[in-house]
């Protein structure tokens, strides 16, 4: 087969597998804080209280996303179990990979008279404002455009008082020449732990953890 007519096969595939779509909701797996290589140390038995997250998003609490090909099909793009269970797990993954107990804590409205933080040095809930990624596909062309934005409250376990109230948000966004159901997981992913990373950097906080 001559180069010309390899390239030609190559773009029909990828023109067909760009084209290829079944109705339906599309699993996304693998979605977690992304660990730095280097991490700073936590204080020794220092223990951070996680309250489950609220999905305050007015979405289905699976549902993370939408696929649209080529504005005729379209795909929910879900997540196994919660969007909360699943920040809430990367919320204690983030401060775990920096060597700091966590410990799970009662669901808790951020507010200094409902703190529930027996045993707890520092006590962390937020709000899920947006979580959620768009695909866009067209032949040769598929667009992503991942957010995250969380409204975070940390209050200090012994006086009971919240000391600080964060809005983190980030947002990826990628180009690639065919649809992948991992590097959409990717993507949230990368939005994910970069919204985080906020939080951890954020100099009161890190007072009390480093």
């Amino acid at each position: 087969m001559t180069r010309p007519m390899l390239v030609v096969v190559l773009l029909v595939s990828l023109l067909m597998l760009s084209g290829c779509a079944e109705k339906g909701p599309m699993l996304l797996e693998g979605i977690k804080y992304q660990a730095p290589e280097v991490q700073a140390a936590g204080v020794p038995k220092l223990v951070v209280g996680i309250a489950p997250f609220k999905d305050d998003r007015g979405k289905t609490v699976s549902v993370v996303g939408k696929r649209t090909i080529s504005n005729y099909i379209e795909n929910d793009l879900v997540v196994q179990g919660t969007t909360a269970d699943l920040v809430t797990a990367a919320v204690k993954e983030a401060l775990k990979s920096r060597g700091i107990m966590v410990k799970d804590a009662p669901a808790w409205d951020m507010t200094a008279e409902t703190i529930k933080a027996d045993g707890m040095n520092i006590l962390i809930g937020g709000e899920i404002k947006t979580f959620w990624v768009d695909v866009v596909s067209q032949p040769l062309n598929v667009k992503t455009a991942a957010e995250v934005r969380l409204r975070v409250s940390v209050a200090d376990g012994a006086e009971k008082k919240i000391f600080r109230t964060l809005v983190l948000s980030s947002k990826m966004e990628r180009q690639d020449v065919a649809f992948s159901i991992e590097s959409v997981s990717a993507s949230l992913s990368e939005a994910l732990t970069s919204a985080l990373e906020q939080l951890l950097k954020d100099d009161e906080l890190k007072k009390k953890i480093n």
